[in-house]
């Protein structure tokens, strides 16, 4: 049997096999899923599969010969009666892996509704992503391989910064971005507040030069517009023009 992965999908194959038909044996009847699994390509990032020039779901069984086509993800080809999974909720929700608390406090700063706690393991990601219907955002292969993973992305890029750009494009947040919106610690909703009632809650310089303050409303983090707000809105500004 030949598999040939196209566009993105070739980021996960080495580099001698890129472009390529591959030849696969195999025993049994394993399903299409378990294949292209096996040459090292997550299911979440597949939206589409051809045997034989014809659309198959995962559970689809192969026989000896069968030509297996993989694309992933497309932005102008509508694959509503073909693709192999539900399109996930709009604005896009996510969850990270314990790696990516930098990308997961850029992601809150958009204003984008993103989960992440350091003691997270992958079997809690995958069952809050399920239950949720939220993303998988990871550099780990290995949970958007597991069969429970529905959503999920491999992020190419290790800088934070370029981990956004990459977010953003692949999912087309722009339309959803609200900077500072949400508290990049918890990701509860931030509020404008009276100045008065963050008076104890700054230091008193601060209090003192700034007439606008900002404040979670779950765990009570208070914002103001400082040189840090002043960086952070910087970088979001070529994710909103």
């Amino acid at each position: 049997m030949n598999i040939r992965v196209y566009g993105d999908l070739n980021d996960f194959l080495p580099q001698g096999k890129k472009h390529k038909d591959q030849r696969v044996g195999f025993f049994g009847m394993p399903t299409v899923k378990d294949l292209v699994e096996s040459i090292g390509v997550p299911h979440v990032e597949v939206f589409l599969i051809l045997a034989d020039s014809l659309p198959v779901k995962f559970d689809y069984r192969p026989a000896n010969g069968t030509l297996i086509s993989c694309y992933p993800k497309f932005t102008s080809l509508p694959l509503s009666a073909i693709a192999l999974r539900p399109d996930f909720e709009k604005p896009p929700r996510f969850i990270l892996d314990v790696h990516l608390g930098r990308l997961a406090a850029y992601l809150r700063f958009c204003g984008i509704d993103t989960l992440y706690d350091k003691s997270f393991n992958d079997n809690q990601i995958l069952d809050i992503a399920q239950a949720d219907g939220r993303i998988i955002l990871t550099r780990d292969k290995g949970i958007l391989r597991n069969g429970q993973a529905q959503f999920g992305y491999f992020l190419r890029n290790t800088n934070p910064q370029l981990q956004l750009a990459e977010v953003v494009h692949y999912f087309d947040l722009a339309h959803y971005l609200d900077p500072f919106s949400r508290c990049s610690l918890c990701n509860g909703e931030v509020e404008q507040v009276d100045k008065s009632m963050v008076k104890n809650l700054v230091p008193s310089t601060t209090y003192q030069i700034y007439s606008e303050f900002f404040q979670c409303s779950r765990c009570g983090q208070v914002y103001w517009e400082g040189p840090h707000f002043i960086r952070i809105s910087k970088l979001l500004s070529r994710y909103s023009e």
